[in-house]
């Protein structure tokens, strides 16, 4: 009889892990999503300074140099921490140290920057500016790709995409915003931008920490249902996932206001800059994303992405064409669902395609690709 107990008490155990497994922990995602919201703040407001203080500081002629560095820091520092990431997690059981490590630099940076433009060093010292910009770039890249990793320890693998949209929902929402942002962040003024972006990272990774603590390698095996195991890490899927993504996001948030401008003459007659018509797209792309992922759900996941990209390639190749008439809103306005498309299957489909030895590393040459076409624009922009 005791035996008996026993095992239906293991049963019973069994079948509520299983349960909790298959539904998403919304409060550990909410804390991970706060901080994405922090890091994406925090780089608009790193573009929006970077050029006013290399002027104050008297760097203008190094910005063709520092573009250079910032691409080669957004290529190979994701990958590197998350291979770092992963050799700690199966050491110690987790891979919170390098998250931890990367937040606390960066805020510590963040600080260091703000008393730098507040105290405004002439001579020698003002040589730290940029030593503090790079160190900058490299600390956010060292803890994105192990925090956004976490992900697979909150969400059942058929849920990822209904969870990337909650997410693309937050990047188009400050994508579409950004002037505004832009505005808050010119009133309070770089050091006092810089100071509250490292209370920011601090505040909201410290969240983070606290609801992953507990989570160790030990029980994400047991929390990982749906995550079925992969011999060999696909890397070369993983890339060309994370590449096509980034060309799609550049195309869309670089290249449209120029491409709306010169190609929809209504905008002149509304007196609308392309910047904001291509706002109002992007916001769309993240209203959609919530219906797509619903669709996409039910659907193979990657022949979803692939149709995405085609999807991509014939509506940008279409406004390419300089379309006659009204076709040229047609093709602007569909953009942004597959766009939607493209945000809630791309992440997901590198995940599952990662064994679990390498996870961090793969999360990490993903973004890498992501980061590649926009860095290589900004970098040719400025030549």
């Amino acid at each position: 009889m005791p035996e008996f107990c026993n095992r239906k008490n293991k049963f019973l155990s069994m079948e509520t892990t299983l349960k909790s497994s298959q539904t998403i922990k919304w409060q550990h995602v909410w804390s991970l999503v706060a901080l994405d919201v922090a890091i994406i703040i925090s780089w608009i407001a790193y573009h929006e300074y970077q050029p006013k203080l290399l002027e104050q500081f008297k760097f203008t002629e190094f910005s063709f140099n520092l573009k250079v560095i910032q691409g080669i820091i957004l290529f190979l520092t994701p990958p590197l921490a998350g291979l770092i990431a992963d050799r700690i997690r199966h050491q110690k059981g987790d891979r919170l140290p390098v998250i931890n490590v990367g937040i606390n630099f960066v805020s510590m940076v963040f600080m260091a920057v703000a008393f730098t433009v507040l105290a405004e060093p002439s001579g020698v010292i003002r040589w730290f500016f940029p030593l503090m910009i790079v160190l900058w770039l490299v600390s956010m890249n060292i803890f994105h790709s192990p925090a956004i990793s976490t992900v697979e320890l909150f969400v059942p693998a058929h849920k990822l995409p209904q969870v990337m949209a909650i997410f693309a929902v937050v990047a188009g929402i400050a994508e579409a915003i950004e002037p505004s942002i832009v505005d808050i962040i010119d009133y309070f003024g770089a050091p006092a931008t810089f100071g509250l972006g490292g209370v920011l990272v601090f505040g909201t990774g410290w969240l983070l920490k606290r609801m992953t603590q507990s989570l160790t390698t030990q029980n994400e095996a047991s929390e990982n249902v749906g995550y079925q195991a992969v011999k060999q890490s696909n890397y070369l899927l993983v890339f060309l996932m994370g590449l096509g993504f980034g060309i799609s996001t550049m195309i869309f948030f670089k290249l449209f206001p120029n491409w709306a401008e010169l190609q929809l003459s209504f905008l002149k007659d509304w007196q609308w800059k392309g910047s904001f018509f291509t706002s109002i797209l992007i916001a769309l792309a993240a209203i959609l994303s919530f219906p797509v992922s619903s669709w996409v759900e039910k659907r193979n996941l990657q022949n979803s992405a692939w149709l995405g990209f085609g999807l991509v390639a014939a509506f940008a190749g279409l406004i390419l064409l300089k379309p006659i008439g009204g076709l040229g809103i047609v093709w602007f306005g569909l953009f942004p669902l597959a766009y939607a498309i493209l945000s809630v299957t791309t992440l997901p489909i590198a995940f599952l395609n990662l064994d679990a030895r390498n996870k961090v590393l793969g999360i990490g040459l993903f973004f890498s690709a992501v980061e590649l076409p926009n860095s290589l624009l900004e970098i040719l922009q400025s030549l």
